[in-house]
């Protein structure tokens, strides 16, 4: 465990950041944060104090959030399941680019951990690992955080500096986005489900993922390495759809479509919002089809025979916090 090192975690008011975050604090690291809106950090961590106002756009906020700093978390992202090219590449991409220089202007740090995702193998059929041959897929979130992987080796081995990405898989647990959504369509909506939910969900719980981006952070066997992340265990959309529902005693409907027919079904939903509702994300489109479809089981054996870590939180423990933060969200949102 490295304690009292200067740590920078970008996107601590997300759901990975927020949780890593805690867990550092809770450690004993020192924590600095970049962050847009201080007021939108969750409660247990606005007694920090080391708080840099601004965005990976901010060269004055940059220069000061990396002063000193020894390990960077880099978990700020345009996450959006919908969003334009643009909009991906300024955030994913152009930040990345920016926090990088601003470190070279500064000085070096002895890790930049950087958060990427199992998106950037753009769902195939078949799962994949690290040395897996990638290519874009048309998919502007996954894309623009495969260009960020070849922007940050890059810089890396032009200056030397120590690095590990970190490709999660789904991640679930409280103050997840697909938790949140997913849970609503459940409760009381309508939710769709590809080809029989047979395709493995690939799943990671949030807490079993800290633990992963902690070793990362000091190992010397994650020095300059790419890690696939997800649990030891096989779920499909399926069983998950199930036990979540029953979790949250949902009485919404659950339909089946063939993957052939649902990706039909989203481009034609594509071309009519293009048309009439140009800003909205569709409520079908190929990516959602692809994300329920395809398989999302990457192998994750990498990380697990170099760090040796095993998965402290199952996956009957993880729908249980899952069910229970979402139920509880419900009981708040009434109450407001």
């Amino acid at each position: 465990m490295i304690i009292n090192k200067k740590v920078l975690i970008t996107g601590a008011t997300g759901f990975i950041g927020k949780h890593l975050a805690d867990r550092l604090i809770k450690e004993g690291w020192s924590v600095r944060f970049l962050v847009r809106n201080p007021n939108k950090l969750a409660a247990s961590l606005q007694s920090v104090t080391d708080i840099v106002v601004g965005d990976l756009s901010d060269e004055a906020a940059l220069a000061l959030a990396v002063k000193e700093v020894e390990v960077v978390f880099h978990c700020a992202a345009n996450v959006n399941t919908w969003d334009t090219w643009d909009n991906y590449y300024s955030a994913n991409v152009l930040g990345l680019t920016n926090l990088l220089l601003a470190i070279n202007a500064q000085g070096s740090v002895s890790r930049f951990v950087h958060l990427s995702t199992v998106d950037v193998y753009g769902f195939p059929v078949l799962p994949c690992d690290e040395q897996s041959i990638i290519s874009k897929s048309g998919f502007g979130y996954g894309d623009s955080k495969l260009m960020a992987e070849t922007v940050l080796k890059e810089y890396a081995e032009k200056f030397n500096m120590p690095y590990t990405i970190i490709r999660p898989a789904n991640v679930m647990g409280p103050g997840s986005q697909f938790i949140q959504r997913i849970g609503t369509e459940l409760r009381s909506g309508l939710m769709l489900m590809i080809s029989g939910g047979v395709s493995n969900a690939g799943f990671v719980y949030i807490d079993n993922l800290i633990d992963y981006l902690l070793w990362s952070a000091s190992s010397e066997k994650a020095e300059g390495q790419c890690f696939n992340v997800r649990d030891n265990f096989d779920v499909s959309w399926a069983q998950f759809l199930s036990t979540f529902k029953q979790g949250i005693s949902g009485k919404g409907i659950v339909i089946s479509l063939p993957f052939v027919i649902a990706d039909y079904c989203a481009r034609c939903f594509e071309v009519f919002y293009k048309v009439f509702l140009p800003i909205k994300e569709p409520l079908l489109h190929r990516l959602l089809v692809r994300f329920f479809g395809r398989t999302c089981g990457h192998s994750a054996e990498k990380i697990r025979v170099s760090s040796q870590i095993k998965s402290k939180v199952d996956f009957a423990e993880a729908m249980t916090q899952s069910c229970n933060w979402f139920l509880e969200q419900n009981v708040n949102n009434k109450a407001k």
